[in-house]
């Protein structure tokens, strides 16, 4: 199979998932509850999509420890994420997720001697200019901005330290078991999910049984598949392929296509300052990537 196809194959599945996540919980009515049962449900594919497609589970001590931490940080970005197009832009949510690759970059910079280049900085300069274009502080909708906001950076920073741990475990003797790895992430982000449901049952006093759909349930299995399709993809081609094509298409075309389906399926009406910091983040992304 062609190299470009798989690369096309992996921006789909990361779309789908990322609209399926939207949809899933702008339709559900106990919303705290039904973010961590899409959550569970995800990562409950994942688990079982790995195991199905992997070669060997193997993992030792370092690769569990780390995977517990990566799978608790994991959730709370599922979920993070989920609050975050709840209340505020699909596009731009993901516009200020996928920044997030500033983080792992700069931990290259300080952990293991990779170098930072002048584009990457400007990109840094861009990144902190779409967030100026991000919020409306004005007017009534000032409050839902500004929480909307604080759920984005919350998902940025989560991202970001998912993207340190990654290439932490890399960076070790260990990264054979990358497969393992990933596998009690999922397992433990499913864990910590049925937790916060049974938490969050309790205190709203509230039942999420009459939600679950068949067709709830369909949509979270092509999430989950999507998701873990997506993680496994990602992790051949950045080793096949140049990372001067590979990132600025995973990231920025990504990017583009979450701008159009805002658009033509959530019917997103934003202001001229808004888009003006989508397209502000798209670049500034793309510098992030260092393709030069």
């Amino acid at each position: 199979m062609s190299t470009y196809l798989v690369l096309t194959i992996s921006v789909i599945a990361c779309l789908v998932a990322s609209i399926l996540k939207k949809y899933c919980g702008s339709i559900s009515k106990n919303k705290a509850v039904m973010h961590q049962v899409l959550n569970l449900g995800i990562s409950l594919v994942c688990m079982i999509s790995l195991v199905l497609v992997s070669d060997s589970l193997r993992m030792s001590a370092f690769t569990v420890g780390l995977g517990v931490a990566f799978g608790v940080i994991t959730a709370m970005q599922s979920v993070f994420t989920l609050k975050a197009f709840d209340i505020g832009p699909y596009a731009y949510t993901s516009v200020i997720t996928s920044l997030s690759t500033v983080i792992p970059a700069m931990s290259g910079y300080l952990f293991w001697n990779e170098k930072i280049v002048p584009v990457q900085l400007a990109g840094v300069v861009l990144m902190l200019l779409c967030f100026v274009f991000s919020v409306d502080f004005s007017g009534e909708k000032r409050k839902a901005s500004v929480k909307w906001f604080v759920l984005s950076l919350a998902t940025f920073f989560c991202t970001g330290f998912i993207g340190v741990m990654q290439k932490w475990h890399q960076n070790t003797r260990f990264s054979g078991e990358l497969d393992g790895f990933l596998f009690i992430a999922f397992a433990i982000s499913t864990v910590y999910s049925l937790i916060m449901i049974v938490i969050e049952s309790k205190k709203t006093g509230k039942t999420f049984k009459q939600e679950i759909t068949p067709m709830l349930v369909i949509m979270m299995a092509i999430a989950g598949i999507c998701v873990a399709a997506n993680n496994k993809i990602n992790l051949y081609l950045s080793g096949v392929m140049d990372s001067a094509v590979f990132f600025p298409v995973v990231n920025g075309g990504g990017l583009v296509l979450t701008s159009i389906a805002s658009w033509l399926l959530f019917k997103e009406k934003l202001s001229s300052q808004k888009w003006i910091g989508i397209f502000i983040g798209i670049v500034a992304v793309l510098l992030l990537c260092n393709p030069f």
